[in-house]
């Protein structure tokens, strides 16, 4: 039987999986096996797999075949410790690396976190400059801002054209 928390992490990537869906009308779906197994030591493993291959094992959501830039992490958590985003905090820079190991060179990495009782929130790179009124920058050049200030217009479009490599804006 699987943990609690397993179970609380596989319901979180299905909902922003679904969530995805929604907003993109395409489809998206929870990684089977979602856990490093394109990450860290595994990495070589995607040079004997199909760019479809690498796709469907690499973050936590499958994005639709014409994504080809796409890759996010989902962390839904008791807690979090937002102080330590003014120095560092090394659950938010084991989240970061996770997400990198798995990506690939031209990839918009994206982490969608969840925290009991405080909210959901959204951690980006700051190279991909999103349109969010609010968010605090954090020292590896990610910038960490709520899911509402996140999911905007603008951003919706730059993600869904940025992922399918029709235009980076």
């Amino acid at each position: 039987m699987a943990s609690p928390q397993k179970v609380k992490g596989k319901s979180y990537e299905n909902a922003k999986a679904k969530f995805l869906t929604d907003i993109f009308g395409q489809t998206f779906i929870r990684v089977p096996t979602s856990g490093a197994f394109l990450g860290g030591k595994n990495y070589d493993r995607r040079l004997d797999m199909s760019d479809g291959q690498v796709m469907a094992f690499k973050g936590d959501i499958i994005p639709p075949d014409d994504w080809k830039f796409f890759n996010c992490e989902c962390k839904f958590y008791k807690d979090f410790k937002f102080h330590q985003l003014f120095n560092e905090s090394k659950v938010l820079d084991s989240w970061i690396d996770e997400t990198i190991d798995t990506s690939n060179q031209d990839d918009m990495n994206l982490i969608f976190m969840k925290f009991n009782n405080i909210g959901e929130y959204v951690c980006y790179e700051k190279k991909e400059k999103f349109r969010v009124k609010q968010f605090l920058n954090y020292y590896r050049n990610w910038c960490f801002t709520s899911h509402e200030q996140f999911w905007n217009e603008h951003n919706i479009d730059k993600i869904r054209s940025r992922c399918t490599g029709d235009t980076i804006l």
